[in-house]
């Protein structure tokens, strides 16, 4: 059994169980405490206690988070710089079985943007597997229909021609097309996966 070793203390604000439904946050219950990294288990302070989510019931760091939840958390806590993390948890439901579970982090844009270099390998999220924008969306759906023409795609995605480059960029980099356009298996899969 490996021993738990500490890797980091912040002081940020936190929902440990976020009440999510789609792109909207119905939680606003943020709390203001210290987190504890360690190689084993985030430490949330609670009160006198503190809550634990082991490092290896997180299934995800980093998931995009919506506009309408920044926003929300600008307004609530005055900032909208927010890291998302998925985990399974004990089903308060069946016993014996998880369930899913997001807790979000908040802070300074410096302690999140390192938070989620740490996290991502331990906890088996590749760092390099960045979440699509909704422009890169919209553009590997266009791909995806067989419109490939700059201006075409300009138009119907409603961006700059630099924003187009920097999405198609991206798009290539993940390995979801390649240099003409055409869908990569991978970016197929991802087509799917949105629809």
């Amino acid at each position: 059994m490996a021993q738990e070793q500490g890797i980091a203390k912040v002081d940020l604000s936190y929902i440990y169980k976020a009440v999510m439904m789609g792109n909207s946050l119905y939680s606003d219950n943020w709390e203001k405490g210290v987190l504890y990294l360690t190689n084993l288990n985030l430490w949330f302070s609670e009160g006198g206690g503190w809550l634990t989510i082991p490092l290896k019931s997180v299934s995800m760091v980093g998931r995009e988070v919506s506009d309408p939840i920044r926003v929300k958390a600008q307004r609530t806590i005055g900032t909208s710089h927010i890291l998302m993390i998925d985990y399974l948890q004990a089903s308060s439901v069946v016993e014996g079985a998880t369930a899913p579970a997001t807790a979000l982090l908040a802070g300074n844009e410096a302690v999140i943007n390192t938070l989620k270099a740490y996290l991502q390998p331990m906890c088996g999220t590749p760092p390099k597997k960045q979440s699509l924008s909704d422009i890169d969306k919209k553009l590997l759906y266009m791909l995806y229909t067989g419109v490939n023409d700059l201006q075409k795609l300009t138009f119907f995605i409603g961006v700059d021609n630099d924003t187009l480059a920097a999405s198609f960029k991206n798009l290539r980099e993940q390995s979801m097309c390649d240099t003409s356009g055409k869908l990569t298996e991978q970016g197929i899969k991802q087509i799917k996966e949105m629809m």
